[in-house]
């Protein structure tokens, strides 16, 4: 859901690149105190795996694309503040190194993926929230993988849908939002499915190989 230059208004562009800004310099304040120095290892590696990921992209509308997110895989594993910056240097790259998404949109497309995708995560947080504290318990197994499904497949939506709202609001783009937003959704209801299988395989592989890498729910804030 990369969006090209030259498509969304100013009017839309500055606002989401003051929240993105602001929002962006609360998550390095953050991070700054709460990220140790043994997940810098696995931080590199979801980000450069979330980078590949991306690139696999198709065309859907008006130059937008549709591919994997992993906003929710980040955020599980290490936290929702450090997946917005994860996501932040993962869309930088693409826009200036790749000419995947605009660079003047870059707010805008960080906004999507980073923001607007935080539902998810809060989804994913309730539903955990209900799990019992014994990582070897069945239910609480299921439980963890429900929540990153869900989790997933939400934030896929929501992002698709503020793009699509973002592009069908632009004079640039004549057919207005009965075009945009279901034509958005229409692809993405099908990418979350596989957003949702992806993440939650990738989650179970750490619960079960490497739970050392999935931080303790019990202690975790959902505003972390």
């Amino acid at each position: 859901m990369h969006i090209p230059e030259g498509l969304l208004d100013l009017w839309i562009v500055i606002p989401l690149w003051i929240v993105t800004i602001g929002y962006g310099s609360l998550s390095l304040f953050k991070i700054k105190k709460t990220i140790k120095e043994d997940q810098i290892a696995i931080i590199s590696v979801i980000t450069a795996m979330v980078f590949a990921l991306q690139m696999l992209n198709f065309p859907i509308a008006a130059g937008t694309s549709g591919h994997f997110l992993g906003f929710i895989l980040m955020a599980i594993l290490i936290s929702p503040s450090a997946a917005f910056i994860m996501i932040s240097v993962v869309l930088i790259i693409q826009a200036f190194i790749f000419a995947d998404g605009g660079i003047i949109a870059l707010g805008a497309n960080i906004f999507n993926m980073g923001i607007a995708t935080l539902p998810g995560y809060f989804a994913y947080w309730s539903i955990r929230k209900k799990s019992k504290a014994n990582t070897e318990d069945k239910k609480y197994t299921q439980n963890l993988l429900i929540a990153t499904f869900v989790g997933a497949y939400i934030s896929v939506v929501l992002a698709a849908t503020i793009c699509g709202i973002e592009v069908g609001l632009s004079s640039s783009f004549p057919f207005g939002l009965k075009y945009t937003v279901p034509t958005m959704l229409g692809y993405h209801l099908l990418i979350a499915l596989g957003e949702g299988l992806i993440t939650t395989v990738i989650v179970a592989f750490f619960h079960k190989y490497a739970p050392e890498y999935l931080p303790n729910f019990e202690e975790t804030l959902i505003w972390s």
